[in-house]
């Protein structure tokens, strides 16, 4: 006999067998990490090579993209600049080198900023990575998110070195 409830369920657990599938995690070695920072997360040189050392990465293998307001007085580190400005008035990136940016594929994506604005999380969910990690957050938009505080950089370092080795994504 037909059950309703149970057809319900089926079809729910379907759906989330399907979501589950196109948000699987690839596991093989990190090769390529995309950075994502800005002037509030306290990330500067000695805390990149920190964080490089803990996942046993070098500093060839990393692209950081900063996002700031137009008027922070902020020391980048190298890499790619961003701020609402790139932006055309129908929300189109116009900065070639942000694009080529966004369209590179990354093992690994660390993202120190916070989320603290819209423009964070657009960048944020616009790279292509295979594994997102960041700060515990509401938004869940994470694979790992971490509950560190933020800006503690070598904390967070080493806990996504921990959960990384455990999963197989860095030796």
């Amino acid at each position: 006999m037909f059950n309703l409830k149970e057809n319900n369920i089926q079809r729910k657990t379907a759906k989330l067998i399907q979501n589950l599938q196109d948000k699987s995690i690839k596991v093989y070695p990190v090769k390529r990490v995309a950075v994502l920072n800005n002037p509030n997360s306290q990330l500067n040189f000695e805390n990149l090579k920190y964080v490089q050392k803990a996942l046993n990465l070098s500093s060839s293998q990393f692209d950081i993209f900063t996002f700031k307001e137009k008027n922070d007085n902020y020391n980048e580190l190298r890499g790619i600049v961003a701020s609402k400005e790139v932006f055309s008035k129908f929300g189109k990136i116009k900065s070639p080198e942000i694009l080529e940016f966004l369209d590179k594929k990354y093992d690994l994506l660390l993202d120190f900023t916070g989320l603290t604005n819209l423009f964070e999380i657009y960048f944020s969910l616009s790279v292509q990575t295979n594994f997102r990690v960041g700060y515990l957050n509401d938004e869940g938009l994470y694979d790992l998110m971490l509950d560190v505080p933020q800006g503690d950089i070598k904390h967070f370092a080493d806990e996504t070195a921990r959960y990384l080795k455990i999963i197989g994504l860095i030796k």
